[in-house]
Order: structure tokens, then sequence, then C-alpha cells
């Protein structure tokens, strides 16, 4: 032992210690933690709870001034109808009386301007300005719905501010103009004021527009205002990163965020880390200077009393040493060692001395036994006799079924695995016995869903005539099948909409084909083909397409049953798979409620998709007819719906149609 080696005692006593600390140190730290995180959650769940407050009484101040506006486009239509026939001066008089009687100006609006179907601004005086090419004139012309738009600069004279958008339509529908009440962000009103106000003393609010290109309506830095701002998760341009040990030293500020129901925006709360978590910091200080003198005095204690305890190791230590050269030198141990564990040690010494050579005859039986199995493996190993009772096993199966290893020896293998499991192994198990190497896997779900793989190795006797027991191997293969199944599932979905691809759309239609003319049942395929999909995706991008065809999907999920298949074959085209359907009239019934569903309006960040989609509907009874001819038969009866004016289904054939009406 090298000199500078402390000892046995004094290492102890160390390690006592320092885990003492360690110990105490994590519970304190644990402790600290918690506290942190349920403080954290509390001040989330009040920061969420304002912020909705807050952005209802936004939503409720907005819709008010859109309800005003919606009220006066219609007392419009006589004037724009006839803003041909009068004088610029006259029109703007008829407009400004209209305006005055509905709209409050300017405690609802700093200004309300009317623009005409081309775009042209009749505004109160001055000459007429040109609005066809604002984003918010396009949208509304095109939408004829309501639009709040971004924050903008207006011509007229500059100012900052948001406009509200209500179209003027027709008796028919037709896009006369539109009206919009004006915003001013420079003058106090219900948008500016939400960023003057103040969450506690240094907590602030902003106000994010929706699109693709957001920007800050509001922020209590006035050089931020209509700034870019992050489409997702914004912070109001505040470091939200969490510090190493962001429980002791906060550094993440707590975040709350709303959208706003009617514009689409989205307001922010940011409460700053020192003002959320001071209180708490005070307290941790506190705690951990108390935490430190406890902990001191604690391992000085401890110090103290193992070295005290350990005093008799010596002595011990002295025998053992002489033991080496001196058999006969425990002994000068005591008879009756005292009762604890160095009495215990000193009585298992003397034990130990005089049946060494007992010992070693059990050491070299072991060290066979443990050559075959050990307890380092995770599998599960083990030894069973020609009774099928467990001489054997490691420590997996402790883990494994939550009985001792000594109370699992001597169990046989139908009390082990219980009579289900039994069942499924005897065969395998047999023709162990009976001399031959198996393996096979198998699929259980308790406690929880997994996959074994179990492989029997029979062990023969000396003169191998006969077979005296059998090697057990299992090992969980849970992580393997799961990611065969992973891999299996992604080749037959479709990445974007999460429905079935193609290959297993061909599949099932297989299957369904099958079992109709097996059993003589009706079943129907239904191709469908979103009306003006290109014309979104060309108009708002691919992004705002991808978004359509996953809300199409999910509402077209929807309209059928659990055990019905539907996919996605390529671009904007779907397919359903109704099995066994009983009538004709069910597959009619799904093919309208798809084409009610998907006839209400797409609402995507401020973006309205207006889409119809066309379905063929082919029905099928078993009769002598390939998948490729059933799927061209849905194919021809798509495009005839299409032909026919779009937004609607075709049924066939007519034979099968008129038999099950």
């Amino acid at each position: 032992m090298p000199r500078l080696l402390p000892s046995l005692k004094v290492r102890i006593a160390l390690i006592t210690t320092v885990l003492a600390a360690v110990l105490g140190g994590g519970i304190v730290m644990g402790s600290l933690y918690y506290a942190h995180r349920d403080l954290e959650d509390a001040l989330q769940n009040q920061q969420d709870s304002i912020v909705k407050l807050s952005a209802d009484q936004l939503d409720t101040a907005m819709e008010d001034r859109i309800v005003m506006l919606a009220h006066l486009a219609p007392q419009l239509r006589e004037p724009l109808g006839r803003a041909a026939h009068l004088a610029p001066d006259v029109l703007r008089e008829q407009l400004r009386d209209t305006v005055a009687r509905t709209v409050p100006v300017p405690s609802a609006f700093e200004a309300v301007m009317v623009a005409d179907v081309h775009g042209t601004m009749l505004t109160m005086d001055g000459m007429p300005a040109d609005v066809s090419d604002r984003h918010y004139f396009r949208e509304a012309a095109r939408t004829r719905n309501v639009v709040v738009a971004a924050p903008l600069r207006a011509r007229t004279d500059g100012s900052r501010g948001v406009l509200v958008v209500v179209p003027v339509l027709g008796e028919a529908g037709t896009f006369m103009g539109l009206v919009g009440g004006w915003l001013n962000l420079d003058h106090p009103n219900f948008l500016v004021e939400i960023g003057h106000s103040r969450l506690g003393t240094t907590g602030f609010y902003c106000l994010v527009s929706a699109g693709a290109a957001p920007v800050y309506v509001q922020h209590p830095d006035p050089a931020r205002a209509q700034q870019p701002a992050r489409p997702f998760g914004d912070t109001c341009g505040v470091d939200d990163s969490a510090s190493a040990l962001e429980f002791l030293t906060p550094t993440r500020p707590v975040i709350a965020r709303r959208l706003m129901a009617t514009t689409g925006w989205e307001l922010v709360a940011v409460l700053p880390a020192q003002e959320a978590y001071g209180p708490l910091r005070q307290m941790q200080q506190r705690f951990l200077m108390m935490s430190g003198i406890v902990l001191a005095v604690v391992a000085l204690l401890i110090w103290l009393a193992v070295r005290q305890l350990l005093m008799p190791l010596s002595r011990l230590h002295q025998v053992v040493r002489a033991s080496s050269s001196d058999v006969d030198a425990f002994e000068r141990l005591p008879r009756r060692p005292q009762r604890d564990e160095i009495g215990d040690v000193t009585r298992a010494f003397i034990r130990l001395m005089r049946d060494v050579r007992e010992r070693s005859r059990q050491l070299s039986r072991s060290e066979r036994r443990l050559r075959a199995v050990t307890d380092t493996f995770p599998a599960l190993l083990a030894f069973i006799d020609t009774d099928e009772r467990y001489i054997f096993n490691n420590l997996a199966y402790e883990r494994a079924f939550g009985i001792p290893v000594d109370r699992v020896r001597g169990m046989t293998v139908r009390e082990l695995l219980g009579e289900e499991r039994y069942l499924r192994a005897r065969p395998y198990l047999q023709q162990a016995l009976a001399g031959g190497v198996v393996s096979f896997e198998g699929e259980y779900l308790f406690p929880n869903h997994h996959w074994m793989e179990t492989s029997y190795r029979p062990e023969w006797s000396e003169d191998g005539a006969q077979v005296v027991g059998v090697h057990i191997h299992v090992q969980d293969i849970t992580e393997r099948k799961l990611e065969t199944l992973r891999l299996s599932h992604i080749s037959r979905t479709d990445h974007l909409t999460q429905l079935q691809n193609r290959a297993a759309f061909e599949s099932h239609l297989r299957d369904a084909m099958a079992l109709s003319r097996a059993e003589h049942r009706l079943m129907a395929l239904l191709y469908l083909d979103m009306d003006r999909f290109k014309a979104v995706n060309d108009a708002h991008g691919h992004a705002t397409g991808d978004l359509l065809l996953q809300a199409f999907a999910l509402r077209l999920r929807r309209c059928v049953r659990e055990q019905d298949h539907v996919a996605r074959l390529g671009g904007d085209e779907f397919a359903v798979i109704l099995s066994d359907i009983g009538s004709a009239e069910s597959a009619q019934r799904v093919a309208e409620a798809i084409l009610e569903s998907v006839g209400r309006q797409f609402y995507f960040d401020g973006i309205l998709a207006d889409v119809d989609v066309s379905i063929g509907v082919a029905l099928y009874r078993g009769a002598l007819l390939s998948e490729e001819a059933l799927m061209r038969m849905a194919d021809v009866l798509l495009y005839r719906a299409k032909a026919m004016g779009r937004g609607r289904f075709e049924m066939g054939p007519a034979e099968l149609v008129a038999v099950e009406a």
C-alpha cells in the first residue's frame, strides 16, 4: 500500500462526509429548483390570464368598430351607385352626412374614408387619392369580407395607423367599393394604450400583426413600431434564453401570448425575470446561507462519529496482515466480537479461515456456472432442468418479474411465466428438451407493449447421451421492432397530410374488392379533386397551399367512418375507400357531407381560402372488375362532376345506383 494513501477509516470518514454534503446539497438544490418551477408556473398562469383579458378587451373594441362600419356599408350603396351622376362636392357632402349619422368621429375612428370600385378614395375634402394598389383594397374586393390592414402610412398626411375596411356590396353581392376606419397610432386610442400599459413595475405589452411579414403594431419602444417581428413566438425583442442555472439565477422573462380573434394579431406580454423572481431570489440567498451552515456542522459531526466508530478496524487490520504468514493469527481476535458491522466482519473472517478448503471447492463449482451465465448482462439468462425448474437465473429476472433471485430458483417455467405465456413457449421448450436449438419472437402487452426474442439451447450430459437441461436467453427487441414498424408506417403515409399514400391506398383497395367479391358486399371508391386549389396556391404561396391541404385532409377524415381508408394520391387529388356500406345512399351521404364540410371557407393567418371539391363515386359489388378499371371509373365520374359545374359529385355505375336506391 502506498505510504501517501490514507487509511481505510480516514477514507470512509471522508467519503461519508462528502456524500452527506452532496445529499444535503442535492436536497437544497432540488428544493430551490421546485420552488422556482412552481413560482414559474404560477406566474405563467397569471400572465396568461392577464393577456387573455387584455386581448378580449382589444377584440371587443375592434369588434365594436367593425360593427359600426358594417352597419354603415349598406347605407353607402345609393351614393356610390349614383357617384357617376353626381358632382364631386355633392357626392362628398352626401357621404359626409351618411358617415356622420353612423360613426362617431373621432371617438371611434380618427377618420373614415370611402373608396369606389376603382379604388378612388372619395375623401371628405381635397383631391381624391387612388388606393387600388393597396393590399387591403385588393383583399376586400376579392374576398368581399372585412380586412384589418397591418400598420401603414397614410398617403394624405403621412401618419401611421391601422385601417379597418368593410366592403360595400350591391344587392347581388357585387363589389361597389369600401368604407374604412382609420385608427391613428400617433393619437390616443385603444391600440395605442396597450403599448403604454405596464405589467407590474417593469413589464410591458407589444402587439404583432399577422401574415407572412408581421410587424409590431405597438411596442413600448417607439423606434420599434412597425418594425419586422417574428412570425412565431415573438418576444417583443427581449432575449428569452435561460441561464445555465435558471432556478438560481433566473434570466428568462415570463412571456404570455394571445391571438386576437378579430384580426389574427398576437398580443405579447413580457414580465422581466428580475421583477418576476425578485422575492424568490431573496429567499434563495437566505436559504443557501443557512443550508451551508447546517451542512458544515453536519459534516463535522459525521467526521467525528465515523472516526470513533472505525477505531476497532485497526486491530482487525493488523490480524489480517499477519494472516498472510500465520494462519493462526485469527486466534488473537476476540472470541465474541461486538454486535455491529465490524464485529460481523470479524466473525466472517474467522469463519473464512476455518472453512477455506470447503470454500475453495464451492468456488470451483461457482466459477463453471458463472462462465455460462452472468448477472452483468441486461438480457434474461437462466438454466432449467428437465423438470422445467430454474436452477440458475441472473438478476435481470428480478428486474423483469419483480421477484427476488432466490425465489425464482426452484420455480417452474409455468409458475414464473403464467399460463398464457407458458402455453406460447411450451412447443419451443419441448423442442429444446428434445435436443434442438430453438429461437422465436413474442409480442406482449403487459406490463407494457413490447417484443421479446427467446433462445433455447440444450445442455447435454458429459457422455452426450441425454439432455440434462436448457440454457435460456431472452432479450428485449422492442426498439428494433418499433423502428421496423415506424419505417413501414412512413413508407405508407403521406408526409404532409398524414393520410395514406398511393401505395397504401392500392393495397387497401385490393383487400376491399377481394372482401366484396368473397361476401358480395357493396363498397364505394371516391375520387376527389379540389377546385380552385391552384389559384390559392399561386396567390398565397406553397406554405398556405400546404396548410389548405392539411385542413382539407382533416375535414375529409371527419366525414368518414374510422374503418374507412382516406388517401392522398398526389397534389390536390384524394381518394376514399368505403367498405361494406350497405347501400348507395350511404356513399351519397358521405359525398354530401364532404361537399358541405369543404364548402365552409378555410382561414389561415388572415387569409380566407374559398375552394370546392368535385367527387366521383364508383360503386362495386363483386363484379369481375380489376382495381385499375374501378379507379378509371371513379376518375371518369370525377371529371364528369367537374364538367357539370364543379363542387358536386357524380355516382355510378347506373345499374348499381338504381338497384341500391
